[in-house]
């Protein structure tokens, strides 16, 4: 079969998602013509592994890093024979090496590169259109969206002047706020989660030795990795009522029993998604109400040189971390004015410097030129009730009538709301391989276009 013969199939995003996809089809010998868009000026790494940084480790030991669902040790071997003959799979790697890591994947895979964005997706006769920014139009039979994480939501309204003035910095993941920032700047983070630690290794690493700040709700400091196995008892055993209550009271009862937290959580992370999706709409709101931080902070705990660098600056008093709510961001006398609420009172914190540093945002309704907004707007697609995109199992997704065409999807983090854990590479890699094996019998022809029609209820 020629190569224009040939289904295309049209992947938006390449970072982690879109890369992992395009390896396992080529791994599986589909007979398409694979594109992957992206306007980045490095394929592959994304925004969450394109740090040079080398004091930015991953928050997963080498171990449980493979890109390959059944192959455990792939990145492990792929490490020892690139960068660390001596390393052990309980070691941490830069996520700069696991850069290089998807690097070598993208290459292997050898999809087709467009560095573009998409502006738009519309239905014609005999698939989908995607106008791009660069004037041209691409005619694809599949579209996987698999754009990662979108930045931060603003915590405040920014008023014009202060955002002209180079002092208000809306992600910690941009890489070009770092040289505007003077050694002896004051600053403060928004968000006191690996991001913001990663932001402080960063400044450091640049000659900064000012104090910091970093102010969340809570503030909460990541909890450190620890050696342990997963627990072999059911943390939650089955008939638990499917509440966020019940839960946590089962989660307490195995921790009483003499279970340590870390085994409690490694144990319950292949059943989340499970646990998740038995919950109503209800008891998802009350879980991310009251639990939901309290489980990020457990789950996404951070390697051990980066706990000890985050103690060390606690310690020395060059990092201080506050509780508060940003109610209010101003330019005033040249300086950022920043106003926090506590249960107590409101405070006010002046810097030279503020950077959101808190979690990504998925309520894609509120991003301004969003493929993922003109998307709903088009009613191609349905936004779950907690943000992210209605799914099906195998990542097919719903259009604004609960309607599946089969030719449209999702990987990874798009998928949250209809999955809770899907933004981490273990999850990422499962979906890929399974996806690519969908991908590959809709291209084979050997499955009907209307064995997807299905209609999600509500």
């Amino acid at each position: 079969m020629s190569l224009s013969d040939r289904p295309l199939i049209a992947i938006i995003g390449g970072g982690a998602s879109g890369t992992l996809l395009a390896w396992n089809l080529r791994r599986l010998h589909v007979a398409a013509r694979v594109v992957i868009i992206d306007p980045a000026e490095r394929p592959a790494v994304g925004l969450a592994y394109s740090t040079l940084s080398p004091c930015h480790f991953l928050n997963v030991p080498a171990g449980g890093m493979s890109a390959v669902a059944d192959d455990p040790e792939h990145f492990l071997r792929w490490v020892q024979a690139h960068h660390d003959p001596e390393a052990m799979p309980g070691q941490f790697m830069p996520r700069a090496v696991f850069g290089q890591y998807l690097t070598m994947l993208w290459a292997e895979a050898c999809p087709e590169w467009r560095q573009t964005a998409v502006l738009s997706c519309n239905r014609v006769a005999g698939g989908l259109e995607l106008r791009l920014e660069d004037g041209s139009d691409l005619r694809a039979d599949q579209v996987v969206l698999a754009t990662g994480n979108f930045g931060p939501a603003p915590v405040a309204s920014v008023t014009t002047e202060l955002a002209l003035s180079g002092r208000y910095h809306p992600s910690g993941w941009e890489n070009g706020f770092y040289e505007r920032i003077a050694p002896d700047a004051s600053v403060v983070l928004i968000g006191t989660g690996l991001t913001s630690l990663y932001v402080l290794m960063r400044l450091r690493e640049n000659g900064h030795r000012g104090r910091v700040v970093a102010l969340s709700r809570h503030g909460w400091c990541p909890e450190r990795h620890a050696p342990s196995a997963p627990a072999e008892t059911d943390i939650i055993p089955a008939g638990t009522s499917a509440t966020a209550r019940a839960y946590f009271r089962a989660f307490r009862r195995s921790l009483a029993a003499g279970v340590g937290w870390h085994s409690a959580v490694d144990a319950l992370r292949p059943r989340i998604n499970s646990l998740w999706q038995a919950l109503d709409l209800v008891e998802k709101k009350r879980f991310r109400r009251h639990l939901q931080r309290r489980w990020d902070i457990v789950r996404h705990r951070v390697a051990p040189d980066v706990a000890d660098f985050m103690i060390g600056e606690l310690a020395n008093g060059t990092l201080e971390c506050r509780r508060g709510q940003v109610t209010r961001l101003d330019l005033h006398e040249g300086q950022v004015s920043l106003e926090a609420r506590t249960k107590t009172g409101s405070f006010t914190l002046s810097a030279d410097h503020v950077v959101n540093c808190t979690g990504p945002s998925r309520a894609y309704r509120q991003m301004q030129n969003t493929l993922p907004r003109r998307l709903l707007e088009d009613g191609m697609v349905r936004e779950t009730a907690l943000g992210g995109l209605r799914c099906l199992e195998d990542g097919s997704l719903t259009d604004a009538a609960g309607h599946c065409s089969g030719d449209l999807f999702a990987i990874g983090p798009m998928r949250w709301g209809t999955l809770f854990e899907t933004t981490a590479i273990p999850e990422i890699r499962q979906q890929a391989a399974d996806l690519a094996a969908v991908l590959k019998d809709r291209c084979a022809g050997s499955v009907r276009e209307a064995a997807c029609e299905t209609v999600l209820p509500g």
